[in-house]
């Protein structure tokens, strides 16, 4: 077996070894989805003194992790009382991820304020 040869083949294995331990980390499982978004209700639940409101925005499949964030944040942002979802958690409804936020745009006015029926 010459260098090169030899060398190649680590290369290769190398390769191999991180692609197939590659993961989309742009999508979140379905049940830690949930889990961020109820680890997000409880807190604010809590701060509010009021129990989490229903219905509750269930992921349902991968969610893009961007709009999860976006979510998460919004409900833990959210002012007392605690009655309903901020309007980013639908996000987490769209396939595609949300684009940037622009910078003269006030997040709790655009994705806090307003809520889902």
């Amino acid at each position: 077996m010459t260098g090169s040869s030899f060398l190649g083949r680590i290369f290769c294995s190398i390769l191999l070894f991180v692609c197939g331990n590659c993961v989309r980390q742009d999508l979140i499982s379905q049940g830690d989805s949930n889990s961020q978004i109820y680890a997000a209700a409880e807190y604010l639940a809590r701060k509010c003194g009021s129990p989490i409101p229903t219905p509750f925005p269930v992921a349902i499949g991968d969610i893009q992790k961007r709009n999860l964030d976006l979510c998460t944040i919004a409900i833990t942002k959210s002012d007392c009382p605690f009655v309903s979802y901020p309007i980013a958690c639908l996000l987490i409804y769209v396939d595609q991820p949300a684009g940037n936020i622009p910078w003269y745009t006030n997040f709790k006015d655009f994705y806090v304020t307003p809520k889902v029926p």
